[in-house]
């Protein structure tokens, strides 16, 4: 058994005949996809949850077989209070007790998360692979091994299923990315679990993960475990399986997409002739062209591709909008990119801030008597009244990501995505709506609804009257 592996079981040779085929399986995987080569040197990506402390166990116990070289890193985000601190604590501990180099990291997330205005989830995962790229830069490791299983694989696939993602959203999790490798992919939770139960070996429990407001959480929590006691209890395994299979077909519609690239593409122009293109193919090659040109396929849909599609049957500069910043219209030889639209100038004032109502244009606000009536505050479109109590700033500003609205007195939440296409609004005119937002949280949609959160009841007892002047 590798250093550090204790067991304290009554039946040891089942404990040893565990580990050991348990190392088997992960070696015959990484061997089998050419994942980890002699020679490589390997940071670990190390939370200290089960599946990275597994990882760093495994691999530690397989580092002579495989002559390789490990350096764990950890990164403490700056969310979780005193339980990252613990977190951090514990696998610099357990590094020590293996002998294995250990990198502690310490970033703001949600500093960063209100800089660049994305959400922390997003700025976490950014920020974490970049600090594991640059200690593998710094120790000169070729290799950047994180921690996901099967299971993370098959709640990927079904995630992107339900989000509506194209073929390659249905490949699941790829073992490799650049540096990037997952050599546990090939384990179940149970095992790993069942692993590190069976050797004694503690591991960090983070208390997010149980929480049911997350969507990935709940199709494991929820979704999933329904599926396996009604459907089939293998279904996770199943899900991976069909998972490589499309992986396969995808690699080859990506071979067949480079080849059509360089045959109906000329000079940025994808030419009329491209029609006679299978249409997964031609799809490809519009989404690698749309790419090429803006650097991002970020918001496009199958939609705006169908749209494109549909120019090569249209008559000569008829033209169609798509995100990125781009327009597209019909030339004499084919599709090609337009002049660049002038990007929406961002809005953003304060017009509340420690207590002091800032002037903004078209805005006004003042504080009402305690005495007005509670029960009969009128309904209207431009003008608002506010539970002030609740409020800690309110920023003027349009959409960003991570908003989300409280939508009944339940406390029920809805991001702002799924308020908008509730409502119907054309994607167009989103970033133009104005928004007064205390953090990620929608006080007041202009020309739609205020948040439950911040309406006034009876139990308010400081109101704050807002009017917008649309003039």
């Amino acid at each position: 058994m590798g250093k550090g592996i204790i067991c304290r079981e009554f039946d040891r040779k089942t404990c040893i005949k565990y580990h050991m085929n348990m190392m088997k399986k992960v070696l015959d995987f990484v061997t089998k996809n050419n994942i980890l080569q002699h020679g490589d040197s390997v940071i670990l990506g190390v939370s200290g949850g089960a599946d990275s402390v597994c990882m760093l166990y495994l691999l530690n116990s397989l580092k002579e077989d495989l002559g390789i070289e490990l350096t764990v890193v950890h990164v403490n985000h700056g969310i979780r209070g005193i339980e990252a601190e613990r977190d951090a604590e514990f696998v610099e501990h357990i590094s020590k007790e293996l002998g294995v180099e250990c990198k502690i990291f310490h970033i703001d997330i949600p500093s960063i998360s209100r800089e660049q205005k994305i959400s922390e989830e997003e700025a976490g995962r950014t920020e974490r692979y970049a600090i594991f790229e640059s200690a593998a830069e710094e120790v000169g490791a070729n290799k950047i091994a994180v921690a996901h299983n099967l299971n993370d694989n098959s709640e990927t696939v079904l995630f992107n299923l339900f989000r509506g993602s194209r073929l390659k959203g249905m490949t699941g999790i790829p073992l490799k990315r650049g540096k990037i490798i997952r050599p546990l992919l090939c384990l179940t939770r149970d095992e790993i679990e069942v692993y590190l139960k069976n050797h004694h070996l503690d591991y960090c429990i983070d208390s997010t993960n149980k929480e049911t407001e997350y969507s990935r959480n709940k199709l494991r929590l929820d979704i999933l475990p329904y599926i396996k006691e009604n459907i089939n209890n293998k279904a996770e395994e199943h899900i991976v399986n069909t998972a490589e299979s499309l992986r396969e077909v995808y690699d080859y519609i990506e071979c067949q997409t480079d080849a059509a690239y360089k045959n109906y593409v000329k000079n940025n122009v994808i030419l009329n002739k491209a029609k006679e293109l299978p249409p997964v193919i031609l799809k490809e090659v519009i989404r690698q062209w749309i790419f090429n040109n803006t650097g991002s396929l970020k918001d496009i849909t199958a939609t705006h591709i169908d749209m494109v599609v549909s120019l090569l049957n249209n008559s000569v500069s008829k033209r169609i909008e798509i995100p990125c910043l781009s327009i597209i219209k019909k030339g004499y030889q084919g599709i090609e990119l337009g002049e660049r639209k002038e990007p929406k100038k961002k809005i953003q004032q304060i017009l509340l801030e420690d207590n002091k109502i800032n002037q903004v244009e078209h805005f006004s606000a003042s504080f009402e008597e305690s005495s007005i009536n509670k029960e009969k505050i009128p309904d209207l479109m431009y003008t608002k009244w506010f539970d002030y109590d609740k409020i800690n700033g309110l920023l003027l500003r349009n959409r960003q990501s991570g908003d989300y609205i409280i939508v009944n007195d339940k406390g029920g939440k809805k991001k702002l995505k799924d308020y908008f296409i509730d409502e119907k609004v054309p994607r167009e005119k989103r970033d133009e709506i104005l928004l007064l937002a205390d953090g990620n949280h929608i006080v007041w949609i202009v020309g739609y609804r205020i948040s439950e959160y911040f309406k006034v009841t009876s139990e308010t007892e400081k109101i704050i009257k807002i009017a917008y002047d649309k003039e």
